[in-house]
């Protein structure tokens, strides 16, 4: 008999595949390869069954073509469900006589018998249905071995072969019906292992995924190997390989970052997070890892810019404390604390301003500036005006100013005692700083030059005036002296103005200074005509 084992049939086509359209009458003799189609009945076995056939021939046959539809169709399927062990049927042919079994073998054949043309066909048709199971098996066969099904379901694959295995053995015993039966039975295992590529081949790119993000870098690789025999098309095969190469360098990294990160240099532990995330932009664990490590650090910037600025704030370092607290908000938008903490860093500037004016307008007091003094305890008000201290301090120093003031402007410009009202008023001021006790050395000083001044002014002196008795001469806010050629005036000291005036000429006038105990002569006349 010719053998058919599947795996040997994978090198040929279906139609290279076939057995000899007729058998022997006896199971050991061997069949002859030939082409897969039924045979008709030859020319000779025509004529020979028309020879003399006789009447009752065609009704013979059409009761032989139901029982064979029987025998052939619903017998095998009876006698393998309801009762495997009891004898098959037969039917004679009516051209033979020859009882056939309905598993397609023709029993108690014996050399020199020939086989009745419909046997033959009814053989020939379920070798063919054999035939077209078989070549399902083969195409599902050789559609699987382009995917290497050997390398990834093994077992099933060879479970499934040795059910065409069986297919074979019944196709060499002539079973056609179990044979196509198995192959059938062969064919929907493979079937199932083709279905099942697409989902293998997503499990194996979630294998080697799964295993990129772990750092498994030999399980991966094994998903990567799978991935490419089941999808060897897939354009994501190159870059997935790619990543899988740098799982050493990415492991390393996060090893770096997160001993970096026990450390507490969370800053380190960033920059190896961006190292890892440069080898594999597509890592999610790292990612993640990442988000984690700039949090920590933010969290640790955060509270170092804090805990400085409060550092400084306590020194009052105001303007280093407001550059911490404004960093510290700079790293974390919208955190409560730096609003806080600039708070308390206002408050803070506005006691230290205040205690600052405090001393400032106490150290002006005691030097005696009484108008800086005024601005001082002003702008403490303007700040608070319930400051007590302020307030008693802008009671006293403001009269002091305007004394000072008055004090200074006498003395800066003594002339004006010549007027008897300015010399009045001078006298008043004098009386109200000698009242002052206890005075500073400034006012005291002030005090001093002051009654100088005023003896100074009070002290009379004679002035001799001449002129040419046709100037009309008068003495600036002292008296008018007509005309004259010698006159003399008692005057206190200060400065003077005498003025000339004379019809045709143009007007004279003359400054000049009285000083105590000196003796003066002013000349005064108009000489230049008009």
């Amino acid at each position: 008999m010719i053998r058919l084992p599947i795996w040997h049939l994978t090198t040929l086509k279906p139609t290279d595949v076939a057995v000899n359209d007729t058998m022997s009458d006896s199971h050991e003799q061997p069949l002859k390869a030939a082409a897969f189609s039924p045979q008709a009945a030859t020319p000779e076995g025509l004529a020979e069954a028309e020879h003399g056939r006789p009447k009752w021939l065609i009704p013979a046959a059409i009761a032989l073509f139901i029982a064979a539809i029987v025998v052939f169709v619903v017998l095998p399927s009876v006698i393998s469900t309801d009762n495997p062990a009891a004898p098959v049927p037969t039917e004679s042919s009516p051209l033979s006589g020859t009882p056939t079994q309905a598993g397609g073998t023709v029993s108690g054949d014996t050399p020199g018998e020939e086989r009745s043309p419909f046997a033959e066909a009814q053989q020939q048709k379920l070798r063919k249905l054999a035939q077209d199971a078989l070549q399902v098996v083969l195409e599902a066969q050789e559609a699987l071995e382009e995917f290497s099904v050997e390398r990834w379901a093994p077992e099933a694959y060879a479970a499934a072969l040795a059910v065409a295995a069986e297919g074979d053995e019944a196709y060499r015993e002539r079973l056609f019906v179990e044979a196509a039966a198995a192959y059938q039975e062969a064919a929907a295992g493979l079937a199932v292992l083709e279905d099942s590529i697409s989902e293998r081949g997503q499990a194996a790119r979630l294998q080697a995924l799964e295993a990129i993000e772990a750092g498994d870098a030999a399980t991966a690789q094994k998903g990567h190997e799978l991935l490419t025999l089941l999808e060897p098309g897939d354009p994501e095969l190159p870059g997935l390989l790619e990543r899988i190469t740098k799982i050493p360098d990415v492991a390393a990294a996060l090893q770096s970052a997160a001993e970096s990160a026990v450390q507490g240099n969370t800053g380190a532990a960033v920059e190896a997070a961006l190292a890892a995330q440069k080898q594999d932009p597509e890592h999610q664990r790292v990612a993640a890892l990442l988000a984690q490590y700039q949090e920590a650090d933010a969290l640790a910037r955060f509270r170092r810019a804090m805990s400085e600025g409060y550092a400084a704030l306590d020194e009052e370092n105001f303007k280093t404390a407001e550059q911490f607290f404004k960093k510290a908000g700079q790293i974390r938008p919208g955190a409560s604390e730096p609003q806080s903490a600039q708070m308390e860093l206002a408050a803070a500037q506005t006691a230290a301003k205040l205690r600052e004016l405090a001393n400032t307008g106490k150290a002006q007091e005691r030097n005696e500036v009484w108008a800086d003094a005024v601005a001082t305890y002003e702008e403490a008000l303007s700040i608070d005006s319930t400051l007590i201290y302020a307030q008693a301090g802008l009671k006293k120093a403001a009269p002091r100013a305007e004394l000072a003031a008055a004090l200074n402007s006498i003395l800066a410009d003594s002339e004006r005692l010549v007027d008897a009202r300015a010399l009045q008023a001078a006298e008043i001021v004098l009386a109200e700083a000698v009242a002052i006790e206890p005075r500073g050395p400034v006012l005291e000083g002030q005090v001093v030059e002051l009654e100088k001044l005023l003896l100074w002014a009070k002290t009379p002196v004679t002035v001799r005036f001449t002129s040419d008795d046709q100037t009309d001469v008068t003495l600036l806010r002292v008296k008018r002296l007509g005309t004259f050629v010698n006159s003399e005036l008692t005057l206190r000291p200060g400065r003077y103005t005498a003025l000339g005036v004379r019809n045709g000429f143009r007007d004279v006038r003359i400054n000049f200074d009285i000083k105590p105990d000196s003796r003066a002569e002013i000349d005064v006349r108009c000489v230049e005509a008009i």
